[in-house]
């Protein structure tokens, strides 16, 4: 029995004297995470349709009674120079030939002119040397698109004949498209 305990112990001293023991790790060397981000250029325009900007239409009924108005606007970051243009066609008749022409443009109320020499009219003009980052530029106003109600001249400066405003224009249903385009300059 001796012989067994002896044993034992030996075993217990061995085992005991490994907890003890000191061990040599080499240490590694750090590890690194980078984490990197763009901000992404945008460019967004459109109308505000219900209270949600930036919206590609909209419809406006009943434009012969109440001169038809909408908030057209943008909004960037982007670098570059933008021109935001819009053109404005004549009401058309469903039998494609009668119109109802076009009396004034309205910004904010206030007539505007197309640009010396063309049919389009200059809406915001934005020029952003270097790319704006987190930084937004907009722009938004109210136009107003005046359905001619006599003779006399159009928004383009010319002739408004008989039967080319409301009044005396051919029973039916008119048509105008307004179409607002960006340039890069």
């Amino acid at each position: 029995m001796n012989k067994k305990l002896i044993a034992l112990a030996l075993v217990l001293l061995l085992a005991v004297g490994g907890l003890f023991a000191t061990y040599s790790v080499t240490v590694p060397t750090s590890v690194e995470a980078l984490l990197k981000a763009n901000v992404g250029e945008f460019l967004e325009h459109g109308f505000t349709v219900n209270s949600v900007k930036y919206q590609s239409s909209i419809e406006i009924l009943d434009a012969f009674e109440t001169n038809p108005s909408f908030v057209y606007g943008y909004r960037t970051n982007a670098q570059g120079a933008f021109k935001f243009r819009m053109t404005v066609g004549n009401f058309l008749h469903t039998n494609g030939s009668s119109i109802v022409k076009i009396a004034d443009v309205k910004k904010s109320n206030v007539s505007i002119d197309p640009v010396s020499g063309q049919s389009y009219y200059l809406l915001f003009s934005e020029n952003n040397a270097t790319s704006l980052g987190t930084v937004t530029h907009t722009g938004e106003d109210t136009f107003t698109i005046v359905p001619a109600t006599a003779t006399g001249t159009d928004h383009l400066g010319t002739s408004i004949g008989a039967g080319q405003y409301v009044g005396d224009a051919t029973p039916g249903a008119y048509t105008a498209t307004v179409t607002i385009a960006i340039s890069a300059s």
